[in-house]
């Protein structure tokens, strides 16, 4: 089977070289028409060039690439209809996204675009791939529902291209780690057997990576920028996801995994390192979206200072890891044997290349394992808590309007087009940045406002394809104006109630823990507080919700206020028990120990009358200020 397979790839072999000379040859124009137009990276931050070098490099591998594959395409029309069939399908899957990609990246390599548009670009990647049909929608054999499906697409394809834009940060590292995954790519797909057209672009893309790294290597004479690295990303995360849906076995999977194995180690430390600076050690100028020097290849360069030297062992590690791989999957009955030689390798890598990470979490250990606060990992999660309210409300609502949709719409597109307007809106506009367990009524008001953007913005994309792509009719179209209605109206009562609940949580749930464990206690302070206004509100927020180390160990049996308005009601949780002139019966009634003062500015003749009423009782009187002073 090999020998066939490999007399048939032989016939092919010369597109793999036209692609090596296409890419070599327009990367070398590049150099000299790039900066023309502003193509130009300038040394400053974390760059390690001294002096302005061409960037946009990646134009000359993608255009290879996808030239050579479209004449290897054309040489197939009418000579071999099976593998015309497997190029038809990597182009009709591959060739949006890559424009999408493509087209963003010589932008942001010209312009530098904002990091969220980019990545709102890279989650659109992810959807076309799932509904196109070429994400993933199973593990193994098993199927997974769309949703989640659609998610770990979307998930994976972002991963994978940010993993290699992040380890595009020394001369030749990612092209170098380009061009060993794809021809390892190759070597394992020939040895399953597999489809000699797959085999054949795979070589192109490693060719089209030499072609650039020939004048990527250090030094260094041009930058592939973001539209080489991501268009890198996109194409493995492709791969992958293809790999990954004829895998029946862990073993299968090996290859593909081991050959992106450093990239994502490095985006793994990445994020490793980020959280434990932003949100651990409280750093206000880290965030996981911020670009630092700790990357994989910054920290061996610190150790040899010479970048060839740097990229070799890189090329060395990748490689390792493809072998070993292949290894396991050649010889199957050593596959558990392999996967734990792997494992080890890779635990070596990690104790040996991530010892910031390692410090920072032993560091944390050490201190008594100080995990972000509840509240924070609350606050923090918020986004997930909203996809999965909008995810409940959809299937509710479906369960309860199946012949609305039954039939009507394709699974994927279907999820999409109901949840997308929600989640993208929400998390573009900043609201998460609120900290909902002290939010006020404008926070609440906004958050309504944007629900309600979503919605329509959800019901009139939804209308448009209802219209004019799945023809419904108009009794159809009222149907599923009533659905979309109660789905909006489910999204609104779970995410404001989400929030009441934790707002109440917070406010209300504290005070009454605080208060049912102090009846544990038998030297409570009884206090009773004078005033039902603000001051009355800070008080009691500062004895039960807040940290004061000086707080006692107190029960508010009431509040007295002159005002006729409270008299009878209920203010802040504590009952309006009367006025000053009825101080005698309360205490009578229910006495007390201590008399809080909740007012600015008490007026003195109020005040006179609390401190005859306490020289009496022999009771505490404590005058509750708080005011704004100038220093």
């Amino acid at each position: 089977m090999f020998t066939a397979i490999l007399k048939g790839i032989s016939l092919y072999l010369p597109y793999p070289a036209l692609g090596l000379l296409i890419s070599a040859g327009l990367t070398y124009l590049a150099i000299f028409f790039l900066p023309r137009f502003g193509f130009v990276d300038i040394p400053r931050g974390r760059h390690q060039h001294e002096k302005p070098i061409p960037r946009g490099g990646g134009i000359a591998i993608v255009t290879a690439f996808f030239l050579t594959v479209f004449l290897f395409r054309i040489s197939l029309l009418d000579k071999n209809i099976e593998l015309n069939k497997d190029i038809q399908l990597f182009f009709s899957n591959f060739w949006i996204p890559a424009l999408i990609i493509f087209v963003v990246g010589v932008l942001d390599d010209r312009y530098e675009l904002r990091s969220w548009l980019k990545l709102l670009f890279q989650i659109a990647v992810g959807v076309i791939f799932y509904l196109e049909g070429a994400g993933i929608s199973k593990i193994f054999i098993y199927p997974i529902p769309a949703p989640i499906g659609l998610a770990i697409t979307v998930g994976w394809s972002v991963v994978i291209i940010n993993a290699f834009n992040l380890i595009d940060g020394l001369d030749g590292v990612a092209a170098g780690l380009a061009a060993i995954a794809s021809f390892f790519l190759a070597v394992w797909t020939i040895l399953l057997g597999g489809s000699a057209a797959m085999v054949v672009i795979l070589l192109t893309f490693c060719a089209s990576c030499l072609g650039f790294l020939r004048f990527n290597f250090s030094p260094a004479r041009i930058f592939m920028g973001d539209t080489g690295s991501t268009f890198l990303g996109l194409f493995f995360a492709y791969i992958s996801m293809q790999y990954s849906a004829k895998s029946v076995t862990l073993t299968a999977l090996l290859v593909p995994l081991a050959a992106i194995g450093v990239p994502m180690f490095d985006v793994f430390l990445a994020i490793w390192r980020r959280f434990f600076r932003r949100y651990i050690n409280k750093d206000s100028n880290s965030s996981i979206m911020q670009g630092d020097h700790d990357h994989l290849h910054h920290r061996i360069l610190k150790e040899t200072g010479v970048q060839r030297k740097t990229a070799w062992i890189i090329y060395a590690l990748a490689s390792g890891l493809c072998l070993l791989a292949l290894i396991g999957v050649f010889l199957e009955e050593s596959s558990s044997a392999m996967i734990l030689v792997l494992l080890l390798l890779t635990l070596f890598v990690m104790i040996r290349y991530s010892s910031i990470e390692l410090f920072d979490t032993l560091t944390c250990v050490s201190k008594g394992l100080q995990i972000p606060h509840r509240n924070l990992i609350l606050t923090a999660i918020h986004p997930l808590l909203d996809g999965l309210i909008v995810l409940t409300a959809f299937m509710l609502t479906r369960y309860g309007f199946m012949d609305v949709l039954t039939g009507k719409w394709p699974e994927a597109l279907l999820y999409f087009m109901h949840i997308a307007p929600f989640v993208l809106i929400l998390c573009l506009s900043g609201i998460y940045r609120t900290y909902w367990l002290r939010a006020g009524i404008i926070q609440y008001y906004k958050l309504l406002r944007l629900l309600t953007i979503a919605g329509v913005a959800g019901y009139v994309i939804s209308n448009i394809i209802c219209i004019h792509l799945m023809k419904l009719t108009d009794d159809a179209l009222k149907n599923y104006t009533c659905f979309y209605a109660m789905f909006f109206l489910l999204i609104l009562a779970g995410i404001l109630l989400e929030r009441f609940l934790i707002h109440y949580y917070e406010s209300w749930g504290y005070r009454r823990l605080f208060i049912r464990n102090q009846g544990k206690v038998s030297n409570l302070k009884k206090v009773l507080i004078y005033g039902g206004g603000l001051f009355c509100r800070i008080y009691a927020t500062q004895q039960y919700c807040g940290f004061r180390g000086d707080r006692e160990n107190i029960k508010i049996i009431g509040i007295i206020d002159d005002s006729r308005a409270l008299r009878n009601l209920n203010v802040y949780g504590f009952n309006v028990l009367g006025t000053l002139n009825d101080l005698e019966k309360i205490y009578k009634k229910t006495p007390f120990d201590s008399i809080i003062i909740a007012y600015s500015n008490p007026q003195e003749d109020k005040v006179q009358l609390l401190r005859d009423f306490c020289e009496k009782h022999n009771v505490e009187l404590e005058i509750q200020i708080c005011r704004t002073e100038k220093f």
